[in-house]
């Protein structure tokens, strides 16, 4: 007996979900042939296409068919199969509008409701973003993504209870939200909420697949072990980051971390710190390493060695930020008091990279920041001081100014 349109539909949809494409396609064929260009292969051939990230075979497929299906919900699923292939194509404008049509082709279909929450979310239009998201909720409060991206529109504006509330609703009815479980557990730990943090860290750990959200977790916990003296704990989360992302500094620089206040191997976190140093064209883009090499030779009882690298530090360090992404709780403290200004950051702002900027200007900064103290005592009770920086091929932006409130020195 030949399946129903119901139980083939439904048998595509299972290829998709398991990614198994060219089954998903061979049924998707078969059924054409049987069913016809009817709109619900209509729509499984664009989940499809969305999947398999054929993003143009997406919109060429419900531009065509779109306008002569009369089913409201099926015309919108196709209209919003092809807002998100423009989303994930950048093409912000076109995506916004094809949302806007379909919820008003089904101003129930929840997907479309979500999908624009997210190019209003990317065009940092937050209010129509809130407003969608609110109405998605009100339709179905057991769906996540809602959630998800409210929790972190929250964050954005450091509304930590309604981030935390709506981050963990999204991690209750989705535990693989990856993202709003790391977030949730980074909100946890800056609470000190030690016992909470970890346990949304061992899951994802444990589970996760996406190195962008497990590598700073491992980090993370890491973090929160050494915080509990426990080292090896520390460590063997610093080696998960290693494995995950061996192409970056960040585990290296905290399995050091773990080696130095562990107290045994001062020799071993040296040649952790220069894999770090390995992965980066200039060390002084990694500032994180200077004070930990300071402590890696004062445990070898090198006191002149130590004080050279802690001499050198300068800025702030690029690890929390690693860990707790835009929560970085020491982004505006300075590993060195006395080279509180990140010059290395601040040429990655004027010319998108450190590297792109022309040679020599890095000591022309260097001369302006030295310049400070002496401009400041020159100039006393003076709050804010603004030094005009000279331009140079490839600046972004134009002229640009250094900012530096006084007594804190922030750039």
């Amino acid at each position: 007996m030949s399946e129903s349109l119901e139980e083939v539909v439904e048998s595509i949809e299972d290829f998709i979900a398991e990614g198994d494409y060219e089954a998903a396609d061979s049924a998707l064929e078969a059924a054409f042939s049987a069913h016809g260009q009817v709109p619900e292969l209509l729509v499984a051939q664009t989940d499809l296409l969305l999947d398999s990230e054929d993003y143009e075979g997406v919109i060429g497929v419900a531009k065509q068919v779109a306008d002569g299906i009369d089913d409201d919900e099926m015309k919108a699923r196709l209209i919003s199969a092809r807002a998100y292939a423009h989303y994930y194509l950048d093409q912000l404008d076109d995506s916004r509008k094809a949302f806007n049509e379909a919820v008003k082709t089904d101003p129930e279909l929840l997907t479309s409701i979500v999908g624009r929450a997210m190019v209003h979310e990317h065009l940092n239009f937050f209010s129509a973003a809130m407003l969608d998201l609110d109405r998605a909720i009100d339709l179905d409060e057991q769906e996540a993504q809602p959630w998800a991206i409210r929790g972190s529109i929250h964050l954005r504006f450091g509304q930590v209870e309604d981030a935390k509330r709506d981050l963990g609703f999204a991690v209750e009815s989705e535990p693989d939200d990856e993202e709003s479980r790391l977030n949730l557990a980074r909100l946890y730990a800056l609470e000190q909420d030690t016992n909470k943090a970890m346990n949304l860290l061992g899951y994802l750990i444990d589970n996760g697949e996406d190195p962008d959200f497990v590598a700073p977790g491992a980090l993370l916990r890491s973090q929160l072990s050494l915080m509990l003296k426990s080292f090896e704990a520390g460590l063997e989360d610093a080696e998960v980051a290693i494995e995950l992302v061996p192409e970056l500094p960040w585990g290296y620089l905290q399995a050091a971390a773990c080696v130095l206040m562990g107290g045994a191997e001062p020799g071993k976190a040296i040649e952790l710190l220069k894999s770090a140093e390995d992965t980066v064209d200039d060390i002084r883009d990694i500032p994180d390493i200077f004070p930990l090499r300071a402590q890696a030779y004062d445990q070898l009882g090198k006191p002149d060695k130590a004080k050279e690298w802690n001499d050198k530090a300068q800025g702030t360090a690029r690890l929390p930020g690693f860990v707790y992404g835009d929560l970085n709780p020491v982004q505006n403290i300075p590993i060195n008091p006395n080279k509180p200004i990140d010059v290395r950051a601040l040429l990655d702002d004027l010319f998108g990279a450190a590297s792109n900027a022309p040679e020599g200007y890095e000591d022309v900064l260097h001369q302006i920041i030295d310049k400070i103290p002496e401009i400041i005592q020159e100039n006393p009770g003076v709050g804010t001081l603004q030094l005009e920086l000279p331009e140079a091929p490839g600046m972004v932006g134009g002229s640009r100014a250094l900012m530096i409130n006084v007594g804190q020195r922030q750039q």
